[in-house]
């Protein structure tokens, strides 16, 4: 997942941390998603500090790529890797928006996007991710529902600050202004600012990019969905 350039560094590790804290059964839920698939290749699209993909090199013989904007990315990917003993060559991390995927068309078997296409451009993203899986590939996705923002306007009063509680009421305008005229506010004021996703807007798009939502993970929850998708043969 994605995080502002200035707390990148801070936020990966604190994500490095959360992970280990993990149980197996969690820690290894989204391998057991794609287990039948026996995956060679996997793509995590806004990896952060990568964590998603370790349970793939632990418990598969893909090769993993991750990629974010971060510019810290090399140096906390690398640092990822080696403090997780795993071997160099099975984990990658390359800087790149998951707008403009510098891949191959059917590259991978799963892509996996978690917490991070609330800040990318929704549409293009979705029809990259499709263009780089092959066909019967799976895509697991997690992102933020409305109500996501609704509780952190929920929690933020207790603050009674007004620059915390604006922010999610910014992202509740910018995503319903693309639920309703299908363009994403992304330039002046509006860059970086998160956008919600709906069940139906994920079903529509993925339909036009030839993918197909075929259920929900364990973790999915009304403010943070977890889809289960696969594109079609």
């Amino acid at each position: 997942m994605t995080a502002a350039l200035g707390s990148y560094e801070e936020y990966a590790e604190k994500a490095i941390e959360n992970f280990a804290r993990l149980d197996a059964a969690r820690r290894y839920a989204l391998v057991e998603a794609v287990e039948s698939l026996k995956p060679q290749t996997v793509l995590d699209v806004g990896c952060g500090a990568g964590q998603e993909m370790l349970p793939f090199v632990e418990r598969t013989n893909a090769s993993c790529v991750g990629i974010d904007i971060a510019a810290e990315l090399g140096k906390i990917g690398k640092s990822f890797v080696q403090k997780s003993g795993v071997s160099e060559n099975r984990m990658a991390f390359v800087r790149s928006p998951g707008e403009d995927l510098p891949f191959a068309d059917e590259s991978f078997d799963v892509v996996l996007c978690r917490i991070a296409l609330p800040y990318m451009n929704n549409r293009r993203a979705l029809a990259e991710v499709a263009r780089v899986m092959r066909p019967g590939g799976v895509f697991l996705l997690k992102t933020h529902a409305p109500p996501f923002y609704f509780g952190m306007i929920r929690r933020r009063l207790k603050t009674l600050s007004a620059k915390q509680i604006a922010y999610p009421l910014i992202c509740l305008a910018s995503g319903t202004f693309h639920l309703l005229t299908g363009r994403q506010l992304q330039k002046g004021f509006w860059r970086g600012k998160e956008v919600f996703q709906t069940e139906g807007f994920i079903r529509r798009e993925c339909a036009r990019n030839g993918l197909e939502v075929t259920g929900f993970l364990a973790d999915t929850n009304p403010e943070t969905p977890s889809f289960v998708i696969k594109k079609k043969r």
